[in-house]
Order: C-alpha cells, then structure tokens, then sequence
C-alpha cells in the first residue's frame, strides 16, 4: 500500500455525490459502511455501491471500510464485497479498511476471505481498540497499512487520557514504520477552524503519521499541504542515496549535510512508501 497524504471518508449511501468526474481532490476516496451508516441503513448502503457508476469519477484510488464481521453487517459488508469480486461501480477496490480489530488473527480472516477475488485488496487496519494498541507490532506485520481511530479508542476508556492516546500514537507510528506501511491519523471533527485542522496536522505528521483522513472535502487541502510529499523533496531523497553510493567512504561530511548510513537508510525507506522505487531500500 502506498502512503497518501489524504483520505476523504464518504458515507455509502452518498457514492453518487463523487461520481462525477473533477470531484475528488483527495488522493483516496474511502466509502464508508460503518459509522456513518445508521444500522437500520445498512442494506440501503450496500445497494447504493452495487448500483453505482464510478467508470466517470477519476477516482485516484479507491478504499472501503466495512463494518467488523463480528457483526452480522460486517459479515454482508464481506460477503458483498466477494460477490463483487473486489469491485464497486466499475473501479476496483484497492483497499479495504478493518475496524475494531485486536490483534494479527483477525487480520487473517479478512486477507484469507479476500483472497477469493480475482485481485486482492490491500488491507488497512484500524488501530482503535486497547487490545490493538497493545498487539500494533503484529497487526502491522500482516497488515499493508495503519490507520488511528481515537475517536473509538476514547470510548473505550473512562477519560480520554491524552497521555495513553500519545502512548497508542506512538505505538501505532513506531509499528507501522517497522514494517514499512503507511501511518494514517485520525478524522478531525473540526469543519471550520481550519487553522486548527493544520495544527492537528502538523502534530500527526510530526509523531510520525504518513497521512490523515478527512471527513469533509473542505479538509483536504489543508490535510494535503502538510502531507505530500513534493518532487523536490523525493529528489533530494534519491540524491542522497546516489551520492552515498557513490562515495567510498562510510560518512562524508559535505557543505550542507552529512552523509551517513541512518540519513541514507531513511531516504531508502521514504522512497519506496512514497513512489514506486521499492527496490532502493535495504
């Protein structure tokens, strides 16, 4: 799974407000089977994705987020989305995003049912629960990326302890970046101080998240600016590399930096979350 810098969640039921082309500005449209679907609407939103058309929409990637199977809705979540072969509207499914998970057993039952289709979705995992916290190196390990849900995790708590959310912050960020998958913060709950939703962000970029979920499109672009990762700074990732390689010596102090293993080692990994140069990491 490749990091994106942002991630627009849309409530199934409303797939056809972005299936027109021009609309998606976010690098991942993830539709939403799951909390912002009442439960006496369920069955209405998986009909809207198996009646919708998004061959128009230009749809960068594409993500879904079902309900845990171990729910009966999470179980049709699957089985429609088996029955589609991975599909929804014509554009497959890239990634599939699991809640309420607590540890690498409930990974596999999602990767082996998913298995089935003719191409695989990658498999996200949601970090939301104190069980998944404490288990977040083995649910990286088999998972293709990792997403924070604090808003879950909060629930479950008697306080939302801003000290444990740091603790499972850290976690998750340390986990994600020890199998190489992409960090995805939290939804901010935040519509119009969009000051504040900067703020959020660059504290989430700076504890070591890759990208961050939206919930309203006019959070993308603030969420994009501080997340994307621009040419010039994957240029300057590869000089780094080319030059080390080229060097005989094993630290080479220059003008205006230090070439030394740790620096190359992270322009490696940053390289192949980021673009397609996988086989620059070691």
């Amino acid at each position: 799974m490749r990091a994106h810098a942002s991630l627009l969640y849309t409530p199934a039921l409303r797939v056809a407000s972005v299936a027109e082309p021009g609309r998606m500005r976010a690098d991942m449209l993830v539709l939403d089977l799951e909390d912002s679907i009442h439960p006496a609407r369920k069955v209405e939103a998986r009909e809207a994705l198996a009646d919708a058309d998004l061959t128009r929409a230009e749809l960068p990637a594409l993500g879904l987020r079902v309900n845990t199977i171990a729910t009966y809705d999470g179980l049709e979540d699957m089985r429609f989305l088996l029955d589609a072969d991975a599909m929804i509207g014509g554009v497959p499914v890239d990634v599939v995003f699991i809640p309420k998970i607590a540890g690498a057993g409930d990974v596999a039952v999602y990767r082996s049912l998913l298995s089935r289709t003719s191409r695989p979705p990658d498999v996200c995992s949601f970090i939301e629960t104190v069980d998944a916290v404490e288990n977040a190196l083995e649910i990286a390990e088999v998972s293709d990326g990792l997403c924070f849900g604090q808003a879950d995790l909060t629930a479950e708590l008697y306080a939302p302890s801003e000290v444990y959310l740091d603790h499972a912050r850290a976690r998750l960020c340390a986990a994600a970046s020890r199998y190489r998958v992409p960090a995805i913060d939290t939804n901010s709950f935040e519509l119009h101080d969009l000051d504040l939703v900067e703020a959020q962000c660059r504290a989430a970029r700076s504890a070591g998240f890759t990208g961050k979920a939206a919930i309203h499109p006019r959070q993308v672009d603030v969420i994009a600016a501080t997340f994307a990762v621009g040419a010039d700074e994957l240029a300057e990732y590869r000089r780094v590399v080319a030059d080390y390689d080229s060097t005989p010596y094993g630290f080479a102090v220059e003008k205006d930096r230090v070439l030394a293993p740790p620096f190359v080692l992270r322009a490696r990994r940053m390289l192949a979350l980021h673009t397609a140069d996988a086989d620059t990491v070691s």
